[in-house]
Parts: structure tokens; sequence; C-alpha cells
């Protein structure tokens, strides 16, 4: 497979683009960062697969995550901007580095915010100003070291429960798909997320997932694969169809495009 050359808005979102292009995770591919943005201009990475054969060599020399070398330059920086942003803004909390070093070859930064108050007006709808916060500290943890370094910022699990709940949707949104044998369209989503959605269903045997859209209003489609459909009939008709439960448990009954949004993260 050839390699990708994507733009965003940020290096990360850049990154997320290239992997969901590619349907590969991060430690599957090697990464160039070729432009850091800026001044208006977008990042700019390039992604290549790597082979098998390097794949399991990496594993076979690989060390144990513990034995990762440990940056304290990059951890006492990250920690130290993050909170003074806290201070700022009135959420005094504390800090916890989970990784400061390369991985992949990539320098990364991983935090967490466990223990402030309010917390919640910092994460924001879906996580939105968590990513503004994420955003911002990177800036400022790069300016400081004087080079591009990935920035994972949580507060208080946020992002564990997300991935939780987007592969739940994902799985039932699957599920719909399979038994009305119809396309189920979610929510807009971050590349990332996005990403999360794919890769939860990358080895479904029934369903195919791709992209739709531009920009903020990008969103993942989930329909069952032709084989599945052939074999079981077209589109349930909606007179066939159960009471159900309606808009509730994550979807509405409302078809594309006129349907309604459910709060689950999906419509059909």
């Amino acid at each position: 497979m050839a390699s990708v050359e994507t733009s965003g808005p940020t290096v990360d979102d850049a990154i997320d683009a290239a992997l969901e292009k590619l349907d590969l995770d991060e430690d599957q591919v090697d990464l160039e960062i070729l432009s850091e943005g800026g001044d208006g201009q977008p990042a700019k990475v390039r992604a290549t697969p790597r082979s098998e054969v390097d794949a399991a060599l990496e594993r076979a020399v690989s060390v144990e995550p513990g034995e990762v070398e440990w940056d304290e330059n990059l951890a006492t920086a990250g920690r130290e901007i993050v909170e003074d942003l806290l201070d700022y803004m009135g959420f005094p909390g504390e800090v916890d580095v989970l990784r400061a070093g390369k991985e992949n070859g990539t320098p990364t930064l991983a935090m967490a915010v466990v223990d402030g108050e309010s917390m919640g007006a910092l994460i924001g709808r879906r996580g939105e100003t968590l990513q503004a916060f994420q955003f911002i500290t990177q800036l400022l943890v790069n300016r400081r070291l004087g080079h591009w370094t990935r920035v994972l910022l949580d507060i208080e699990g946020y992002r564990s429960r997300r991935e939780r709940y987007l592969k739940d949707t994902a799985l039932r949104a699957a599920e719909k798909a399979m038994r009305y044998r119809e396309s189920i369209e979610l929510d807009p989503m971050i590349p990332s997320e996005r990403r999360i959605v794919h890769l939860t269903l990358a080895t479904h045997e029934f369903v195919t997932t791709h992209s739709e859209g531009e920009g903020d209003n990008r969103r993942v489609i989930i329909e069952p694969t032709p084989e599945y459909v052939q074999q079981h009939g077209g589109p349930v008709e909606r007179s066939e169809r159960g009471a159900g439960p309606g808009g509730r448990g994550g979807f509405s009954r409302g078809g594309r495009p006129g349907g309604g949004r459910g709060r689950g993260g999906y419509r059909r």
C-alpha cells in the first residue's frame, strides 16, 4: 500500500486523517511531519504503512512499556503548562503525567487532570472544550521545547469513557444495519473518534464503514455488506418493523436524509 499525504488544521488532525484514509493504527505506519502549519497554513504529514516484516521485527526487539525511557524535561514542561493554564482559568487541579518520551519515534506526552473543581466545564459538549484545551497545551509545549510533540490530555477519565461509548455505539449501529439491511449514519465526529468507529468494525463480517461529508460535518456511515443483503433480502419495510423503542437507545426511526438525529449518536 502506498503512502498518503494529508493535511489538517493541526498535526494531530493531519495524522488522524492519514490513519483514517489508510484504515491503520498509528503503530502500523511510519509518520513524517512535512509541515507543522501555523500562520493560516495547514499542517501536513506523510504516512507510510509498515510491512509485515518490519512490524514483526519491531515486535521482536520492542521493550516492555515500563522500560521506555522517561523524558523528565518533557514531563515537567507538560505538568507546569497544564497546571498554569488551570490556575489562569480558575480551575486549579492536580495533573498526572502518564507517559513522557518517544513512542514509535514520535515524542509523546500523555497527561490527565485527576482532581479539580467543575471539570465538566473543561470537557464541554462531546469533549469540544477538552479538545481545544489539548490543542493550546500542545502549542505551548511545542514552543517551550522547540519541536513538535504529540500531546494527549484527559480530564477525569473522559476519553476512556468516550471511547467505550463510541465502540458501543458502533456495535449497536452495526446491529441495526444488519437487522434492517440499510445504512446507518452516525453523528459528526472529529477524526480520532471516527477512527475508533472504523477500527471497532474493521473486522466485522457483515458490515463496512466509510466517512462522508466535509469538515465539522464529516461522519461515519455503517452499512451491511452486499453479500449480507443478498443473503437476507433488501431493506425491511417500515410497516414490518416492530414498534421498538422509538428514538430511545441511541437512534431515531427517521430515514435518511429526513430523519431526526437520536441522542445516542446515530440515525438512519
